[in-house]
Parts: C-alpha cells; structure tokens; sequence
C-alpha cells in the first residue's frame, strides 16, 4: 500500500491517503471507519483472505518446484524464482497487513512498526514491477545482443536483479517519513500519511504511478517490440537465421511466457493506479463505492496468477510441481530447454543452455 489505512479515515487538512484494500489507497475524501459498509468490509476481508492463501501456497510451491531442480537451474529458473519471493513479498507486506487491518478498523502497532509495514508495503510494489521488467531486459539482451550477453556471463542475469531489488528499497524509502502513527480528531490512533496540501498527495500519487508503472510498463513495451522484430527479422532469413525449428520454438515459448506475465501486471495493476490517480486529483470521485474498493483490490491478483503462468509455460517447472504433488511420478532421464520457456540472457536465438 501506498498510503494510509482504510478507506474510510477521517482526513484533516493535513493527512490524506490512507491504506486501503489490498494495497492502500490514496483516498483524500474518505469517511470514518465507523461508517463504512459492514458488507463492503466483509468482502474485502474474504477477497484479502484468499488472494493471500493462495498467493502464499502457489508461489511457496513454485520455490519448492525451482530448489529440488537447484542443481540444474538457469538464470530464467533465477529470475522465475525472485519474481516468486516479490510476489510472496506482496502476500506478506501488502496483502496480510492489510487484511488484519481491515478485520480491526485501526492500526494497533506502535509507530516504528507502522512505518517498517508502509515502507515494506511499497518495496514489495516496487520489486514486483522491475522484477519483470529485469526479465524482460534480459529477454531483449539474449535475443538482440546475443554476443554481449554471452560474453559477460553470469554477471549478465546478476546486474538486472541486483539493480531491481537495490530499486525497490531506495525508492520506497520516502514511505518511511511520510507514515506515521497519528492521533486522529476523535481521540483513536492510527496509521496516516502527512503531505503538504493540497498539492503534496497528488505529487506523490502520481510520482509512485510513473515510477511503478507507467515507466516500466513502456520500457517493457520497447523491449517487447525490439525483441519479436529481431526473431522476425531470424525466421525471415528462413533455418540458417534461427538455426533450425527445435531453437525457434524455444525462443517462441519463452517469449510468450514473458509476454503473458506482463499482459497480465499490466491488467491487474492498470486500473488500480488509474483509480488511485483519480482519487487524489478528483475531489468528487466516489472513493467509498464498492467499484473503487473491488478495483483496488485487483491488483494483489497479480501475485495469484504468475505461479500458473510458470507452470503453463515452463515444462521444467510443471513437471517439479507434479513429482512435488505426486512423488511417485517418474523423473526424466535427461532434460532439455529445447521444450522449456527457459532461454536466458547466455543465449542467443542460436543457442540453448543445458536444463
């Protein structure tokens, strides 16, 4: 969550945006918790409950799937596995905060732990975003710059990685001075930000939008673009340009999983900064209906979807998960990423790593 508590705290001139839903709104013109729809709160106190279960389990799953194949991993395994521990970060920063939140109306920690949870609320937001958007780089890098991605090794998959976490926690700490444990008009207490008004909400609303999302969303855009020009440019020249059908069907399979996972964040993410941005820019918008609170919550949905992806795409990980489910079934002989969504930043459209 971004800022502040329920979607229904009272602001005064001087505290806006509190946590709201899964991630936390940005709402300046909420009302009390007291008031808010005893049937609202109940849904979104059962939606919290399952988004959290079966985040946690179904990427807890696909880290159990990726450490038994720990021995023949590849830096796709790598980036596969910290897109889990950012989404699992979603589950337990974002999503468990926010539903104990809701069940008791205020915040009941002291004030060093409510800013730890704001500041880890964003970071876990922050590492989701550019996760992907360090496998998409490394996508673009393998398949466009084959020769230097091949050249610089393992430091190759590493740096996008280490920049995107280093990114996640630098640029979330502003949450740490903004969050506060406030003592509201009525007497209680409870977690709120403190901006300048009126302009202060809406900078920095808008500031997380363009760093969180929108300019991710256009580098993994541009390099989306780059990358299907250059295996069109490969399959044009016809089996010497993408060096047979075995490796062309690889590349095709690890960039649709790619393509899928980022399809599918900006789906779940897109309507909630869009709401969040009308929140704090219309001072009209009905922040206390159930399309805005519903719309809000959509965004946790995303660390549901991408174990499954995973298992769809990745033949490596859906077989893991089988023999982890079912311990009896058989494990392959030898292994392949020829089948496999798994083409790394070592490889070019030319070459496949061992599985």
């Amino acid at each position: 969550g971004l800022l502040g508590s329920l979607p229904s705290a009272p602001l005064t001139p001087s505290l806006s945006l509190q946590p709201t839903m899964a991630n936390a709104s940005l709402a300046p013109n909420a009302s009390l918790p007291d008031d808010r729809d005893p049937a609202l709160a109940v849904a979104e106190v059962t939606i919290l409950s399952v988004v959290f279960v079966l985040a946690t389990l179904s990427n807890g799953l696909v880290l159990a799937a990726l450490g038994r194949r720990r021995a023949r991993s590849t830096p796709m395994h790598r980036f596969i596995c910290h897109l889990c521990l950012a989404d699992l970060a979603v589950a337990l920063f974002q999503v468990l905060p926010q539903l104990l939140w809701d069940i008791t109306d205020r915040f009941l920690g002291p004030d060093p732990l409510c800013r730890a949870i704001k500041y880890l609320q964003v970071v876990a937001m922050f590492a989701s975003s550019y996760v992907i958007l360090a496998m998409t780089y490394d996508r673009h890098r393998a398949i466009c710059r084959p020769a230097v991605a091949f050249r610089r090794g393992r430091v190759s998959w590493k740096a996008p990685l280490v920049v995107a976490w280093g990114s996640a926690l630098l640029l979330s700490l502003p949450q740490l001075f903004i969050f506060s444990k406030v003592r509201l008009p009525e007497g209680a207490s409870d977690c709120w930000a403190t901006f300048a008004e009126p302009w202060g909400a809406r900078a920095y609303v808008s500031w997380v939008t363009l760093m969180v999302f929108a300019l991710p969303t256009l580098f993994i855009a541009a390099c989306q673009a780059l990358i299907f020009r250059e295996v069109a440019r490969s399959l044009a020249r016809g089996p010497q340009g993408a060096q047979g059908r075995g490796v062309s069907a690889a590349v095709a399979k690890t960039l649709r999983m790619t393509l899928v996972i980022v399809l599918v964040y900006v789906l779940c993410w897109a309507p909630y900064f869009c709401v969040q941005l009308w929140a704090v820019w219309d001072p009209r918008a009905p922040v206390e209906g159930p399309a805005f609170t519903l719309l809000m919550l959509l965004a946790s949905l995303n660390s549901c979807t991408n174990p499954w992806i995973y298992g769809a795409f990745s033949s490596s990980v859906s077989g893991e998960l089988s023999r982890l489910m079912c311990p009896r079934l058989p494990r392959p002989r030898t292994g392949s990423l020829r089948s496999d969504s798994t083409l790394t930043g070592t490889s070019g459209l030319s070459r496949d790593p061992p599985a």
